[in-house]
């Protein structure tokens, strides 16, 4: 299957700003500590895929980690969602905004393998389907067919436990979980780590449908081919700082490499 194939036409359609960062930082390991990221500034508007590359360690999920408040209060810098400011100190405040985080570990951080599939799909929305904090199971196992069905999911029932899927299917409902809250900002770290070709090329059919609908994605993948194809620009990590960020039609493997291992090229 050549590229043409395997990837959708997309045709940018950015709209307003959607997030801002500058000279935005994280501290993982605590205040005093050396940043993971330090001094970034980035855009990203509604409708937008932005592309995130670099190597092992160049500090790209610690970006979205911290962004998203799994680092508490250890995010330095200003950041900016529709124009208004923001400052995560939980994930939950982040989902509660609008922000949601898919991260590179479905296994360890992105599933609960034991729980069932209507369990999985319905984690991050509960607090919408149980007001008042009483549960209503029936409104979640339609919640839960709602988007799974969205997602493509193929499984004999929602009851089967999630750790009994494939792959692809398994990040189909870490995907329908992350649906759920309905965000503005998805943030996509390896979203297509370990899956087959087919299920590669539904989630790159849902990431389209969601930038027409507006929502932002900013991207993570090791694979060049996704990076460049699906990514409307991109930006380039050496080592906690950007050192790049090209356009579409500017981005080639060569200068990308270049940048990952520490080049220092003009920001488009």
């Amino acid at each position: 299957m050549d590229l043409g194939e395997q990837f959708p036409r997309r045709a940018p359609r950015p709209g307003e700003e959607r997030l801002r960062l500058e000279n935005f930082s994280v501290f993982p390991a605590g205040r005093s500590a050396k940043p993971a990221v330090a001094g970034v500034d980035l855009r990203a508007r509604a409708g937008e895929i932005v592309g995130i590359g670099g190597l092992q360690g160049s500090g790209a999920s610690e970006l979205l980690l911290g962004l998203f408040g799994a680092y508490g209060d250890r995010a330095r810098g200003g950041a900016w969602l529709d124009g208004k400011p923001i400052r995560f100190h939980t994930p939950r405040q982040a989902i509660a905004a609008g922000v949601a985080l898919v991260t590179n570990d479905r296994k360890a951080t992105g599933l609960v393998l034991p729980l069932s599939i209507v369990a999985n799909a319905t984690l991050a929305g509960l607090p919408g389907l149980s007001p008042g904090g009483w549960r209503r199971p029936a409104r979640e196992r339609q919640a839960a067919r709602q988007f799974t069905d969205l997602m493509g999911l193929r499984a004999a029932s929602l009851d089967l436990e999630v750790g009994a899927l494939s792959g692809g299917n398994q990040q189909k409902v870490v995907l329908a979980k992350w649906l759920q809250t309905r965000p503005r900002l998805l943030l996509l770290d390896e979203p297509t780590r370990g899956i087959d070709i087919a299920a590669k090329r539904e989630i790159y059919q849902l990431m389209d449908a969601w930038t027409a609908q507006g929502i932002t994605l900013l991207l993570i993948t090791s694979e060049m081919p996704e990076l460049i194809t699906l990514s409307d620009r991109i930006v380039v990590f050496h080592r906690g700082r950007m050192t790049a960020a090209f356009s579409r039609a500017e981005a080639n493997p060569e200068t990308i490499l270049a940048a990952a291992m520490g080049r220092q090229f003009s920001f488009c």
